[in-house]
């Protein structure tokens, strides 16, 4: 199968889970099967509060991170600690995500890249080839890492979330050459 990996890149809340969102939005309207998981932030009181872990397929959410310890099994990294019963089904969600056409991983970032934790399934599943393209959100500060590692196609750096809009729609004809080579 010919396959496209995009990186997607940009500091935080720069609209890196937005793009793909509404990417994927697009691409469920043209019939494409779409899988993986989305990390959108939650925000209370103007700041992001914890993390959720979203299916793709079946929407299903659970709680990824917080800033506070949520269990006692919780793994403190930063400001933030991380369900790791939600990493162990993370994990297993993006094994059984392939094949698909539209593969999204977000997002790989110090936990895989420095203490192979987190989603450590993402690498092994990009490097299967079974789909047609795959989004996967890097932190900024590893993106010469991931490229190393990942080598992708083609690279979306975001600055602002404001932008996000125009380059979803820059994006789509490229979307729609993907799905007829399907």
């Amino acid at each position: 199968m010919d396959v496209n990996v995009w990186l997607i890149t940009g500091w935080r809340g720069s609209g890196k889970t937005t793009f793909c969102r509404e990417i994927l939005e697009t691409a469920r309207l043209s019939g494409w099967d779409a899988a993986g998981i989305l990390s959108p932030a939650v925000i209370k009181d103007g700041f992001k509060d914890s993390i959720c872990a979203e299916e793709i397929r079946s929407g299903e959410k659970r709680l990824l991170a917080a800033t506070h310890r949520q269990t006692k099994s919780d793994l403190a990294f930063g400001d933030w600690y991380f369900n790791e019963q939600t990493l162990v089904w993370g994990n297993q969600v993006l094994i059984s995500s392939i094949p698909c056409g539209l593969l999204i991983i977000d997002e790989l970032g110090p936990l895989e890249f420095n203490l192979s934790l987190g989603w450590v399934s993402a690498l092994d599943v990009i490097k299967t080839a079974k789909f047609r393209l795959a989004l996967v959100v890097i932190r900024l500060e590893l993106l010469e890492s991931a490229q190393r590692i990942i080598q992708p196609t083609h690279v979306i750096h975001f600055s602002d979330i404001n932008e996000v809009h125009s380059r979803v729609l820059q994006y789509i004809p490229w979307l729609m050459r993907l799905k007829g080579g399907a």
